[in-house]
């Protein structure tokens, strides 16, 4: 079994906002164009992602909330608002997820009734 490379959260953070970031600059209008198929794998990929995106806000909110010895400076109500906040986060991601799960068969139904190298 080989170990897995982890690497910094804060590395990680970057790559996945420099990611969403050329995916969003990808698909405003006048980027280049994916047909209907690309953009439903699009969709599978988004769904997959904001529900990784929810379980890393409800790990940072754990650690937030488990760090009491490590946080005992701050005030405990900033350290009990950042945690209620994150926890929010993770179920408006969770949210998310589930929302654009439930249109993919329509989008999927889409994609099927047009030319496979349609183009949006």
């Amino acid at each position: 079994m080989q170990d897995r490379l982890t690497l910094p959260p804060t590395v990680v953070a970057t790559h996945l906002r420099t990611c969403a970031e050329e995916l969003a600059a990808g698909l405003r209008c006048g980027g280049p164009g994916a047909t209907t198929g690309e953009l439903t794998d699009v969709v599978a990929q988004l769904v997959a992602g904001q529900e990784a995106i929810s379980h890393a806000l409800a790990g940072l909110a754990a650690r937030v909330e488990g760090g009491s010895a490590a946080l005992a400076a701050a005030p405990p109500l900033d350290v009990e608002v950042v945690t209620e906040v994150l926890r929010a986060a993770a179920i408006a991601s969770r949210c998310s997820a589930e929302a654009l799960d439930e249109v993919t068969p329509s989008f999927e139904c889409v994609s099927e009734s047009v030319s496979p190298d349609t183009r949006l």
